[in-house]
C-alpha cells in the first residue's frame, strides 16, 4: 500500500510538504505541487485519515458524549428524540465529512470516564459534543484544559464559558403553567420528568413553582411527582392525585410519554379529559398528536444541528472567542387536552 513517505521520498520533498499540497494548509510552489499530485497520480495514492492526521493534527472525528446506555437518560430521550438529536448532528457533520464517535460514561462512575479521556489522549477527535443531563461538569472542565473544542447539546451551560445549545426548559414550564392558569385553574399538579439531579428537571420544576408564585397560588407538595422518565410514572402520579381529598383540576406531565399515562389512568377510572382534568405536556412528539395532548415542543433535532454547527465554528477558529449560550426556540402546541382547542 503507497504511504504518504512514499510520495514524498518519489518527489524529493519532506511529508509536511506533501500533506501541505494535498490538504492545502500552507503555500507550496506551484512546481512543487505539480510534481506531488503527478506522484500521487501515478502511484494512486489513497490517503489514510489516521496517517494524515498526525501531519495535520486534524482527524475529522467529533465525538457525542452522553450517560450510558443503561441509563434513564435514554429512556428519557424515548419516543425518537435522541435520535432526533443524532440525525441533526449527522445532517450537519456529514456535509463537512466530519465522522461521529459515540463514547459514553462509564456506569455509575460519573468522575471518570477511561473511554473519552483515552481518545482525547490519543487525540482521535478534533471536538466534542456533550449531552449530558446533571450537574457534573467535571469531564467538561478537564476537556477545556486540554484544549479540547467542547459544546453541550441538550443541557444549558453551567456557566458563562461553556458553549451550548438548548431550549428554555424553564421558560417552557412557566408557559405551559401560565397557560393553564389562563384557562381559571389554580389546583395545578406538577409531574417533574425525573429525578431533579437533572438540570432539566430542575428547570421545568423551578418554572411550575415561579408561575405558581407569580400569580398567587399557593404551591402544593402532593401536587408534586417526580417521575422516572417512565409512562408507568404518569400513571402513578395521577393515581395519587386522585386519592387525594382534593384532587388538581390540571396536570402538567413532565413528558409526553408521561402524559399517556395519565390518560390511561383517566379512562381506567372513567374521568374525561379534558372536562374533569386538563392535561399539558412537553416535547411534542408523536404521541402528542395520537393523543390529542397540547404540549410545548424541545426540537432536539434543531439542537443537535446547532451543537454541531457551533462546534464546527470553534474548530475553524484560531483565536478564543466569549462562549456562546444558544437557545432554540420553542412553541406551545395547542390540542384538545387543556380545554382550550381551537375551533
Amino acid at each position: 500500500m503507497v504511504t504518504i513517505k512514499d510520495i514524498a521520498r518519489e518527489a524529493g520533498v519532506s511529508i509536511s510538504t506533501v500533506s501541505f499540497a494535498f490538504n492545502g494548509t500552507a503555500p507550496v510552489a506551484p512546481e512543487t505541487k505539480e510534481r506531488i499530485f503527478e506522484v500521487i497520480k501515478r502511484l494512486n495514492y489513497q490517503p489514510n485519515s489516521a496517517a494524515r492526521g498526525l501531519v495535520t493534527r486534524k482527524t475529522n472525528n467529533i465525538c457525542l458524549f452522553t450517560p450510558n446506555p443503561g441509563s434513564n437518560f435514554f429512556t428519557f430521550s424515548g419516543n425518537s428524540t435522541f435520535t432526533d438529536l443524532l440525525q441533526g448532528i449527522g445532517e450537519v457533520i456529514d456535509q463537512k465529512d466530519y465522522n461521529l464517535l459515540l463514547s459514553w460514561e462509564m456506569h455509575g462512575n460519573k468522575a471518570k470516564t477511561p473511554k473519552l479521556l483515552k481518545l482525547l489522549r490519543e487525540r482521535a477527535m478534533d471536538g466534542v459534543l456533550i449531552c449530558l443531563p446533571d450537574h457534573d461538569s467535571n469531564i467538561v472542565a478537564e476537556l477545556q484544559e486540554h484544549g479540547m473544542p467542547v459544546v453541550i447539546v441538550g443541557s444549558k451551560g453551567q456557566n458563562q464559558l461553556v458553549n451550548a445549545v438548548d431550549v428554555d426548559n424553564y421558560e417552557l414550564a412557566y408557559r405551559n403553567t401560565s397557560h393553564l392558569i389562563g384557562l381559571g385553574h389554580k389546583r395545578i399538579a406538577f409531574i417533574v420528568p425525573g429525578p431533579l439531579e437533572y438540570l432539566v428537571c430542575e428547570d421545568r420544576y423551578e418554572g411550575y413553582l415561579d408561575a405558581l408564585t407569580d400569580n398567587g397560588i399557593k404551591m402544593r407538595e402532593d401536587y408534586v411527582h417526580i417521575g422516572d422518565f417512565g409512562e408507568s410514572s404518569g400513571y402513578r402520579a395521577a393515581s395519587l392525585f386522585f386519592a387525594l381529598k382534593e384532587p388538581p383540576t390540571a396536570v402538567i406531565a413532565g413528558r409526553d410519554v408521561q402524559a399517556v399515562g395519565v390518560i390511561e389512568y383517566a379512562r381506567s377510572t372513567g374521568l374525561e379529559i379534558p372536562r374533569d382534568l386538563a392535561l399539558v405536556s412537553f416535547e411534542n412528539t408523536e404521541l402528542a398528536a395520537k393523543y390529542d395532548l397540547t404540549s410545548t415542543t424541545t426540537n432536539l433535532h434543531e439542537i443537535g444541528k446547532e451543537g454541531a454547527r457551533l462546534l464546527l465554528k470553534l474548530l475553524g477558529r484560531k483565536k478564543e472567542r466569549p462562549a456562546q449560550n444558544i437557545v432554540i426556540p420553542s412553541e406551545l402546541v395547542v390540542r384538545g387536552s387543556c380545554g382550550a382547542k381551537p375551533k
